[in-house]
């Protein structure tokens, strides 16, 4: 397979702007160029690294290597999450998508393509896990991995974009428009349809989008944040309180959130403090901030910071993504945009005033404010390069000659403390999106990886395989006890070794979480890049106010911690 290049040059150009490479397609005519561009992108690459210091993002297609190619073709791709259900150390692969068009719109499969599950087999190989209960025909739109009974072995919920009744006939178009959002208990590594007794996916939820697991109330089990966009009647994102056994009762009107709210993407994130999460809400732009009791006020204080003026009808704020940029210990928001002239922004966490997060836009501070001429659907604040600083990623690409070179933007360092983003080479067109693509290590070699999923035809959905210059490295895993054993809702800070609680030495922070952005869910473990740096120190906070340190962490590894 072709490695996919995208390297971050001083004027983040493509390998056609440079004179070198101009000059060697002239010399090898067009009957050379595909040959040339490989030899040129391999050439640059050394000369960009040897000249300016700065490692490279690299991609390679490995999908039609890792068995996945063949059973995704013809997909209409909009969501789908890594998570271990098998319990085997190796994050595995949940695919869906919508199965409501005419057969000729799945070509080259004969016609709509069910939800697929894919187990990790290791060595960079997946196998597709015939499971009828899982391979449904619906709307799927979003999906996510997380332990809901406390056993070790998560359950997936999958979010269908329902509608109340059949528009179309035949079979399996039909029942697919009207299939409900589905939860699926784990057994031991076994997945069983177990939605109707859960209370989990009401048949009033429709056009779900996104899923939040959160403990809202901090009793120790993972509830659910169903987020319902603003295409149907009276939309109405609920929270569902986890009762236990796999049991949920609605609890958004207990928990004092709005009967009108809807949505894209979200993120969740303890913003004040109070170790209860605390979440936001793509396109209708609403933070939301727990108090005391397991209640929630929106912080009306920011409506006009989050505002959105839409250039279009369909320029709608999208996925929503919290990660620390320029390492102060506050947890920043990237918001995604879902609009073909995407005008994504940042916004900066300059601490709290009474209670509430002193949120402020510095998009163009920042580099971002060019406009992607594609959706950009899902984000993410990850470290792909490892060179220690968090990178943005958006579902948007290039497609050129078959191969897909993802956005993202490089963490460039700061500037007058905010943090400064490039892009791997010029935004502009020709580009394509996916609807999601979440994260993930599929192969533990210490790289995030990707996995874009398709939803046009003449493209597929792609497993892109990290394979960027090595740098050092750590991973954390969190089991809870008196949490969620999943650990989410955990912040995680890394310190110079030696140094742990000196703020001026902190080299990263996180809170562990699943499915932010939009349509996409991570695996449970906090990436951390790490440069040149061999050892750290790791502190390690539970929501329950429980902390766990351990000082002179090797780097290149998987930290396990528990909660004591």
């Amino acid at each position: 397979m072709r490695a996919l290049f995208a390297f971050r040059a001083p004027c983040a150009a493509k390998i056609e702007d440079f004179p070198l490479a101009q000059v060697c397609f002239k010399l090898a005519g067009m009957k050379g160029v595909i040959r040339w561009r490989r030899a040129i992108a391999r050439a640059m690459m050394v000369f960009v690294l040897a000249h300016h210091g700065q490692a490279a993002v690299v991609f390679r297609d490995l999908t039609e290597a890792a068995g996945l190619r063949e059973p995704l073709l013809g997909l209409m791709g909009h969501g789908g999450a890594w998570g271990d259900f098998d319990g085997d150390g190796r994050i595995d692969l949940f695919v869906g998508g919508f199965s409501d068009r005419p057969n000729a719109e799945y070509a080259p499969a004969a016609g709509p393509v069910a939800n697929r599950l894919f187990r990790n087999l290791g060595q960079g190989r997946f196998e597709r896990i015939a499971n009828p209960a899982v391979e449904t025909f619906a709307r799927t739109s979003g999906a996510v991995f997380a332990d809901l009974d406390n056993d070790g072995f998560p359950e997936l919920y999958v979010a269908n974009n329902a509608r109340a009744q059949a528009r179309r006939g035949g079979e399996p178009q039909s029942s697919a428009q009207t299939r409900r959002s589905q939860l699926f208990r784990n057994d031991g590594g076994r997945l069983l349809d177990f939605s109707g007794p859960s209370g989990a996916c009401p048949d009033s939820l429709l056009t779900a989008r996104n899923i939040g697991a959160l403990d809202y109330n901090q009793d120790g089990l993972l509830d659910l944040l169903l987020i319902e966009d603003r295409f149907t009647r009276n939309p109405r994102t609920r929270l569902l309180r986890n009762l236990g056994g796999l049991r949920f009762s609605d609890a958004t009107q207990e928990a004092g959130l709005p009967n009108d709210l809807f949505g894209l993407g979200h993120a969740v994130a303890d913003l004040n403090n109070d170790g209860a999460p605390d979440f936001f809400i793509g396109h209708a732009n609403r933070l939301f901030l727990s108090q005391p009791g397991g209640r929630y006020r929106e912080a009306a204080e920011l409506r006009e910071v989050f505002k959105h003026a839409p250039a279009d009808g369909e320029d709608w704020p999208c996925g929503a993504a919290f990660g620390d940029l320029n390492r102060d210990g506050r947890l920043d928001l990237v918001v995604s945009a879902h609009a073909v002239r995407a005008r994504n922004r940042l916004f900066l966490n300059d601490g709290l005033k009474e209670g509430v997060p002193q949120f402020r836009e510095i998009t163009r501070e920042a580099g971002l404010l060019e406009i992607v001429p594609a959706k950009c659907p899902h984000v993410e604040i990850q470290d792909f390069d490892n060179d220690g600083w968090p990178d943005l990623y958006f579902s948007a690409a290039w497609l050129e000659d078959g191969q897909v070179t993802p956005l993202i933007y490089r963490h460039q360092g700061l500037q007058k403390g905010l943090p400064r983003f490039a892009a791997s080479r010029t935004v502009k067109e020709p580009m394509v999106y996916y609807p999601a693509g979440p994260s993930g290590d599929f192969d533990g070699d210490g790289r995030l990886d990707l996995f874009l999923i398709n939803w046009f035809s003449g493209n597929w959905c792609r497993l892109l395989r990290n394979e960027s210059p090595e740098r050092h490295w750590l991973q954390v895993r969190v089991t809870g006890r008196r949490s969620n054993r999943m650990g989410l809702g955990a912040q995680i800070r890394l310190y110079a070794a030696g140094q742990m609680g000196n703020a001026q030495a902190l080299l990263g922070c996180q809170e562990m979480n699943v499915g932010f952005g939009y349509a996409s869910g991570q695996p449970a473990v906090a990436h951390f890049g790490l440069g040149d740096v061999t050892e750290t120190d790791l502190e390690v906070r539970f929501p329950n106010g429980q902390t766990v340190a351990r000082r002179a962490v090797k780097a290149g590894a998987l930290a396990l911690i528990e909660e004591p």
